[in-house]
């Protein structure tokens, strides 16, 4: 019992050591073990990759400060959802920047993304001014320079899940999350993409 709280408290320490600064989740070293966990155990999971959309534009125009917030108020609302509708045994995780991991059931994925894009896009108006809030997008400029109109903030997630197709290493799910999350991303609003599957 001794030698299992010590490895515990192990665990725990090295998991604080890594932790992302700003929202104190685990960070990658943990994101890695959670996932080779998960393989290793043959359990089915879902694992969702969650990004801000237009968050450079938005860090450009109202400073790091705010960026920050809204990355911290990003992950507050994650812990909320998953406390509200996820498992005891999710686990949730900062990668860095405006990008989290979430990883959960099958059964509960498509209420935590539907709970997440819900709570996000109703927060997401209050992170702007009223004059920005009320046109609905800010005035920002692209890579080449050119002032363009750019929509508010909106969250998009990949969901990947060994439910159908059968994941042998963590590289594999970190490829599939990455190609979700890019359809999702192009999407233009808020939106989650399951399986290939574009789910309203």
């Amino acid at each position: 019992e001794l030698l299992a709280r010590i490895r515990m408290i192990i665990r725990r320490t090295t998991r604080d050591l890594e932790a992302n600064p700003l929202t104190r989740l685990p960070g990658n070293i943990s994101i890695i073990n959670e996932l080779t966990r998960r393989l290793e155990s043959h359990l089915l999971f879902a694992v969702c990759y969650i990004d801000l959309d237009k968050f450079k534009s938005y860090n450009d125009k109202y400073g790091f400060e705010h960026g920050d917030e809204v990355i911290r108020e990003t992950a507050r609302i994650l812990i909320g959802t998953r406390q509200a509708v996820g498992s005891a045994d999710d686990f949730l995780g900062h990668i860095g920047g405006d990008d989290f991991v979430l990883v959960t059931t099958n059964d509960k994925v498509d209420a935590i993304c539907e709970r997440i894009i819900q709570d996000f896009d109703k927060k997401a108006p209050f992170f702007y001014t009223e004059a920005d809030r009320k046109q609905g997008y800010i005035i920002a400029k692209d890579r080449h320079g050119v002032e363009q109109k750019v929509p508010l903030l909106s969250i998009s997630i990949g969901v990947v899940t060994n439910q159908i197709k059968k994941i042998d290493h963590v590289a594999q799910i970190g490829e599939i999350g990455a190609e979700l999350k890019a359809f999702a991303k192009s999407q233009g609003k808020s939106n989650y993409v399951k399986d290939k599957r574009h789910i309203e």
